[in-house]
């Protein structure tokens, strides 16, 4: 099971249709079978989105309108014969004129949920912050993924947040992949939080067999702009019975160009069968 993890920063990049063009390419030549993103932009005003049978409906009734990334997305890969179901939740208001969710893509169908794990509900407040979820299928097993987008450490926002995905998650039966920025450095008790978590998580790169890259930012960039040189902030965290055969950064200007202000991750694993 390969699986892609970006911050897209959509629609806020120069050149944004060579980069959009940059991930629809890279997605072709790795034919990843689940893609976990943030920063999935929709221009507040737009006209509504015509959505397709590839759409997995979820619990969010925010509407998605035309120009929401994951449908461009959806759209481009079904214009070169690249078929995902997809879904997308509504985060918060950004940059004045931008509606910001999460998106979850998947070759298999999805039974999507979105949750809310942030005490703050104000829709105009980026402290307002969700979980993207899914159950999927990989090799007859079922799996459930995690698009995810956290706030920084400061006044506990990321402890709290962090609970309310601890509690959205506990019931899970299922092999658990969550994927995303989680704006905690490598190390520190963000990162820390996580992996002492009773969901029983491992950091992909620190499991993996082999790592290609670690940073996932050259700082300063928007959120970190005090912040100067390369951080792991960017996560992929797998449960027990799950086994990371590679950790990669993409999309870092040396494996692939830079099309975000984060680079991405990609990650093979294998599902480790119970034995009977």
């Amino acid at each position: 099971m390969k699986i892609l993890t970006l911050n897209c920063h959509s629609w806020l990049e120069e050149n944004k249709e060579v980069k959009f063009q940059q991930l629809v390419d890279k997605i072709i030549e790795e034919d990843f079978d689940v893609i976990a993103l943030q920063e999935v932009n929709q221009t507040q005003g737009e006209e509504a989105g015509i959505l397709d049978e590839w759409y997995c409906f979820n619990n969010d009734t925010w509407p998605i309108l035309r120009d929401n990334f994951a449908l461009a997305l959806s759209e481009a890969l079904l214009v070169e014969d690249k078929e995902y179901y997809w879904t997308w939740g509504f985060s918060h208001l950004s940059y004045g004129r931008f509606e910001e969710g999460l998106a979850l893509f998947s070759k298999e169908p999805l039974l999507a949920t979105v949750t809310q794990v942030s005490e703050c509900s104000d829709t105009a407040d980026a402290r307002r912050r969700i979980l993207v979820s899914g159950v999927t299928e990989t090799n007859g097993e079922l799996v459930t993924v995690g698009s995810i987008h956290h706030s920084w450490w400061a006044n506990d926002a990321f402890k709290i947040e962090w609970q309310g995905m601890e509690k959205a998650l506990m019931d899970n039966q299922n092999p658990l992949i969550l994927a995303g920025d989680f704006n905690q450095i490598a190390g520190t008790v963000g990162h820390e939080l996580v992996l002492n978590s009773p969901l029983k998580l491992k950091d992909s790169f620190e499991i993996a067999e082999t790592t290609v890259g670690e940073a996932t930012i050259e700082g300063p960039i928007d959120g970190w702009n005090d912040h100067e040189g390369s951080l792991r902030i960017d996560y992929v965290f797998v449960s027990e019975g799950i086994q990371v055969k590679n950790h990669t950064v993409t999309f870092d200007g040396v494996h692939a160009p830079l099309v975000s202000d984060h680079y991405g991750i990609m990650v093979e694993l294998e599902l480790i069968k119970a034995s009977v």
